[in-house]
């Protein structure tokens, strides 16, 4: 195997020698320079890792030494920017180079700085365990609709929950997760012309859509990182695309533009978020095949700071790249094997009878074990419950038992975190059988409020036969579609989802008002003020004195107004609402002059 050609430069003593172990970790060959002018004039290599300037790595003096640096390379190798800190700016600046797949920190350790250029020349990208410690298990799941990503998010939200993840960052993996899955299910999708599939699905018919692909769902946490990748069959994402989208998020604020892509299918500020959440963010593409996002939370660190972006392709020769040679294999002669052919001729009948005996020993020997021993495999539903046998912890589902006693009757139970225990009576029996505990998802409740209350409230288009404010039974994980109506108000619709076991929520409303009527709020001082108000042509209603009254007024009609105290000059003022505006006014008497 020939070794990959890799040159570093790096002024910090420290950061070179965490480079040169990273790198000659990958197999690499390594060449080392303290800064741009000791390089020779042409630089042979397959990569080089570059240390930019620790102070503006995207002022333009930094990005001069880079493109001369660049300039240098021969054709086909490839160039890994590295930074002194997190900037995310500069990050995508430098990942739009077509040489450029990933952008590091110069925090990362030698490990994570080894997988990531092994990635750059082995082409193997696919799967969470390349990002974990070996040991680590990983938990993987199916999704195909808007319900499994409800009951996905929830169930990795209880996993980091009992590995003991702090809220900010449990916050900030459920959303990087609710982004992944989006993306994954309905903008990846394309049709044999490379079109969007639900490129015109609004966000709220979505809820019904049955993708035809279901997506992969990875995570897994060491108790120091949590890893999140999520994995789509098509592998329609682009570089240039996650560029232009991360691009278009930093500067919208200076090009006047807005961060949301209104399109259906519009995933800028989703990755956006992703970028600015994740300690490392990675995107394996396969173009026409696959499209893997893998993140990384540093849950030791005092705040969230991007550490790595990676673009990695994937193309069919990449993977042979490292193993060739470049060698043909060695010729043999012809008349080499014809003798070759004929002593195997004469070993043949030998060599399948000695193979046919040693067959049936083995089939002798594995069905006697077979009948005197049970194998019991334990699924459960959502997988990574605890499954306890006879009342004694024996690992997560799914979970594979050899040592049960056939003819004998076991007790499972299965416990997960937010989710109710589910029990079974099995019998084992001889040979391998397989059995599933359900834990259903647990009820919780939220509370709903609205101001005005008294807001009648349907679920999912049911009348629950509550007004506001009430408290509300819903499913852990479940999206329910709440309604508040009220006579005068329009109606207003939540998405609420389920909370999990033992979180309380609490939803407060502001109703809109309905065209037919508006609404006046005053402010008066003296606060001891009456105020008259012409509502009708029946006549005037006094309203006792207080320092703030709120009416419901009819709309497109005109309203006199006065307010008087003993010793003020009274305010009069004509006023006329349109229907559903809510209007506030500040009346301040004056004292009258003295006689």
């Amino acid at each position: 195997m020939l070794s990959r050609r890799i040159i570093i430069v790096a002024e910090d003593k420290a950061l070179q020698r965490r480079l040169i172990a990273g790198a000659m970790a990958a197999g690499g060959a390594v060449q080392a320079f303290r800064g741009s002018d000791e390089l020779p004039p042409r630089l042979d290599c397959d990569l080089c890792l570059y240390a930019l300037p620790p102070l503006h790595p995207a002022s333009e003096t930094s990005l001069a030494a880079y493109r001369s640096v660049r300039a240098r390379l021969v054709e086909g190798a490839r160039l890994c920017p590295v930074l002194s800190g997190s900037d995310l700016a500069a990050t995508v600046t430098l990942l739009a180079d077509d040489r450029v797949e990933a952008v590091i920190s110069a925090h990362l350790d030698a490990g994570t700085i080894s997988a990531t250029i092994a990635r750059l020349f082995w082409g193997d990208l696919f799967g969470l365990q390349k990002a974990m410690p070996w040991g680590v298990r990983i938990y993987s799941s199916l999704v195909g609709d808007y319900h499994d990503k409800a009951m996905a998010i929830a169930s990795v939200a209880d996993f980091a929950e009992a590995m003991g993840v702090r809220k900010k960052y449990r916050d900030q993996i459920e959303q990087c997760l609710d982004e992944m899955l989006m993306n994954a299910l309905y903008d990846a999708p394309v049709d044999a012309n490379g079109q969007p599939l639900y490129a015109e699905v609004s966000v709220k018919e979505r809820i019904g859509v049955q993708v035809s692909e279901k997506v992969i769902l990875q995570y897994a946490c060491d108790g120091e990182r949590f890893a999140l990748s999520v994995r789509d069959r098509y592998g329609s994402l682009r570089k240039e695309t996650i560029v232009a989208y991360l691009d278009k998020c930093l500067h919208a604020r200076a090009h006047g533009h807005d961060q949301i892509d209104h399109k259906a299918s519009g995933a800028g500020l989703g990755l956006f978020l992703i970028a600015n959440s994740a300690s490392q963010v990675s995107f394996h593409i396969f173009p026409g095949q696959a499209t893997e996002v893998l993140c990384l939370f540093e849950l030791t660190a005092a705040r969230s700071q991007l550490q790595s972006l990676c673009v990695h392709l994937g193309t069919e020769g990449r993977a042979r790249d490292w193993t060739d040679d470049g060698r043909a294999p060695p010729q043999r002669r012809r008349s080499d094997l014809i003798d070759l052919g004929r002593k195997r001729s004469r070993l043949l009948p030998i060599m399948m009878g000695l193979s046919l005996a040693v067959l049936v020993v083995a089939i002798t020997v594995f069905a006697t074990f077979y009948r005197r021993t049970s194998i019991l495999v334990i699924d459960s539903e959502p997988p990574g419950a605890t499954i306890l046998v006879d009342g004694l912890a024996r690992g997560l589902a799914p979970l594979r038992l050899t040592d049960l006693e056939p003819g004998r009757s076991y007790a499972l139970h299965s416990t997960l975190v937010g989710r109710r225990d589910d029990t079974q009576n099995v019998t084992a029996v001889a040979g391998e059988s397989r059995v599933r505990l359900r834990n259903l998802a647990g009820t919780t409740t939220v509370r709903v409020e609205s101001e005005p209350p008294d807001a009648r409230i349907a679920i999912d288009a049911v009348d629950s036969g509550k007004v506001t404010p009430a408290e509300l039974d819903l499913t852990t994980g479940k999206i329910a579609a709440l309604t508040l109506t009220k006579p005068g108000y329009r109606d207003e619709h939540l998405d609420v989802t389920g909370p999990a076991s033992g979180e309380r929520r609490v939803y407060s409303v502001r109703l809109p008002l309905g065209p037919e009527f508006s609404a006046l709020g005053l402010d008066v001082e003296p606060r001891e003020a009456a105020l008259v108000m012409n509502v009708s042509v029946d006549g005037l209603l006094l309203m006792p004195p207080a320092a703030h009254y709120e009416s419901i007024l009819t709309p497109d009609t005109n309203h006199h107004v006065r307010v008087s105290a003993p010793g003020f000059v009274d305010h009069i003022e004509d006023l006329t609402l349109h229907g559903g505006e809510r209007r506030a006014l500040r009346v301040h008497l004056d004292a009258k002059a003295s006689p």
